[in-house]
């Protein structure tokens, strides 16, 4: 386990972060302002007794006032009992699992949500999103997740499936999801798809600059965006048809939310500009006559720990420390 440390002030008021991860999963403690007063992040627990485990040792460091605990995590979570009702792929011994019960807080509150709304609300505590009421955040990564803020209240749904828009259908014929649908927009841009389309070329001696790791395994993401720039034609040819996919998502997403800023998160948002540049333009082009203005794309702000600071964000605002 890792631990990045610095002088807890005892008086200081801080909740305990989680984030829980298909690859690593992360915790901090933070404060009112959204400050990790001390980070910590181990690959993801793979039993309910790691993660009991980690969120223990966690608690073992406070030296402040610790409020209560938030856990962000993936799938459709009951956020009044924090059982996780559906959670397919690495995570699924948590399916059907109250989280409460899994980590034990003791006196402590235990609060969970889906890991792109605590995506979200880091943002709108402290960071893109402030004072802002019509936010949507997507989250481009192994998988593709969405929260929605929507007149200043999270948009949850009638069992807690709603902002998955990493599902929404692109392609009636499409391959098959993880969540059982076709074509949707996660099997067509995120790391597992980038990633299976290279492995296409590379199996097709098609010409790549690229080739397979020492175990088999593809290219990653960030190699095919890189080796993209450089001129592989593979990797050019991966990364524009995904494109094209994702400006065709945002198109639908921004005319369904009409939000005041859209927001792009996770770990195929390192890309920086090679990502959003060649789409921002199409974007606009065909949304503007029906929503009358040019909608900002922008960047998560709060990086790399951003799901741990709104999972933190999360007690604070069930008991009324702060506000949207």
């Amino acid at each position: 386990m890792s631990a990045d440390r610095s002088n807890a002030v005892s008086n200081e008021t801080v909740a305990v972060g989680v984030d829980i991860g298909a690859t690593a999963i992360k915790a901090a403690l933070v404060n009112l302002s959204g400050d990790l007063v001390e980070s910590f992040h181990q690959p993801s627990p793979r039993t309910p007794a790691a993660l009991h485990d980690f969120v223990h040792l966690v608690l073992r460091q406070a030296k402040c006032q610790v409020r209560g605990i938030g856990i962000g995590c993936k799938g459709v979570i009951d956020t009044a009992s924090s059982r996780i009702n559906s959670l397919p792929g690495d995570l699924n011994f948590l399916e059907g699992r109250w989280l409460a019960e899994v980590v034990e807080p003791g006196d402590l509150p235990l609060y969970a949500d889906n890991d792109a709304r605590t995506a979200l609300i880091a943002e709108v505590l402290w960071g893109a999103a402030r004072g802002k009421h019509n936010v949507v955040l997507l989250t481009l990564g192994t998988g593709v997740g969405g929260a929605a803020l929507v007149d200043g209240v999270m948009l949850r749904g009638a069992s807690g499936a709603a902002g998955h828009l990493g599902h929404m259908t692109l392609d009636l014929h499409g391959g098959l999801c993880i969540c059982g649908n076709r074509g949707c927009v996660e099997t067509r841009f995120s790391s597992r798809a980038l990633e299976s389309d290279y492995l296409a070329h590379l199996h097709r001696a098609a010409p790549t600059k690229l080739s397979l790791g020492e175990a088999g395994q593809p290219p990653s993401t960030e190699a095919i965006f890189r080796a993209a720039a450089e001129g592989d034609e593979s990797a050019r040819c991966v990364i524009d048809r995904a494109l094209q996919y994702l400006a065709g998502a945002l198109v639908s997403v921004l005319h369904i939310f009409d939000p005041e800023i859209l927001i792009i998160g996770g770990n195929i948002a390192e890309a920086g500009p090679q990502l959003l540049a060649p789409i921002r333009e199409e974007v606009a082009q065909r949304t503007r006559i029906l929503l009358g203005r040019e909608i900002p794309i922008v960047f998560q702000s709060q990086v790399g720990y951003g799901g741990v600071a709104g999972a933190a964000g999360l007690v604070f605002l069930q008991q009324g420390l702060l506000k949207i």
